[in-house]
């Protein structure tokens, strides 16, 4: 599941990112890695506002059983949903670290002088 996410936000990330580096997709990973924590709390404030206005419009219509079940399983998905978040950013944290230092190992070969 961890690699789908990774996956699917690799997908959606735009080459924008990239620099003009040795890889482009290192750049890309890298531009993830540092804005990680921007991108956990908007999928949690967002994820965290739908619960609340499901909760709300369940309350609303008068039914208190709904919103009760609302509220517990969403704050359940919440706490989850951060925690997965959390640890996917930890490997891209590491991913990030290792296209890093594949980045410098990369050597140019130098003409032979005759």
């Amino acid at each position: 599941m961890r690699k789908l996410g990774l996956g699917l936000l690799l997908g959606v990330a735009s080459l924008a990112f990239a620099q003009t580096a040795v890889n482009p997709l290192c750049s890309m990973i890298q531009a993830l890695a540092s804005n990680w924590g921007i991108i956990t709390w908007l999928v949690v404030g967002i994820l965290g506002v739908m619960i609340l206005a499901v909760g709300i419009f369940n309350l609303a219509a008068g039914k208190a059983a709904h919103t009760l079940v609302v509220v517990v399983g969403g704050a359940v998905l919440l706490v989850a949903t951060y925690r997965l978040m959390n640890a996917a950013g930890g490997e891209l944290n590491k991913f990030s670290t290792s296209c890093q230092s594949v980045q410098i190992e990369v050597v140019k070969p130098v003409a032979k002088v005759e």
